[in-house]
């Protein structure tokens, strides 16, 4: 059961950076076609996220780094997982941003 729970643990680690492509995609495309204030806070949007996804990966390879013995390194994975679960999940939000609401702003 550990080993398929790692597998998927796994997948869904992967899945984030489908999750940070297509976010980027999306955005990238609206923000061609939106009015200048929509515009403005997609890219800010885009900013905002980019920076969160990239200080989330770089905390990930020092903290992976300094952890000692296999039980902290579990508890480390399990916060990183939540960590990155919540930042797709906003991720997520901002696709929905731009599909939705970006195109109806004035």
């Amino acid at each position: 059961m550990k080993s398929a729970g790692r597998k998927l643990l796994g997948l869904w680690w992967i899945s984030w950076f489908g999750i940070i492509g297509g976010f980027f995609m999306v955005g990238i495309s609206d923000y061609r076609h939106e009015s200048p204030s929509a515009s403005h806070f997609s890219l800010a949007l885009m900013i905002v996220t980019s920076v969160l996804w990239i200080v989330f990966f770089v905390t990930d390879a020092s903290v992976r780094d300094k952890v000692d013995g296999e039980k902290n390194r579990i508890v480390v994975a399990y916060l990183l997982t939540l960590m990155g679960t919540f930042l797709a999940t906003l991720t997520t939000l901002g696709i929905a941003f731009f599909v939705v609401i970006a195109p109806r702003v004035p």
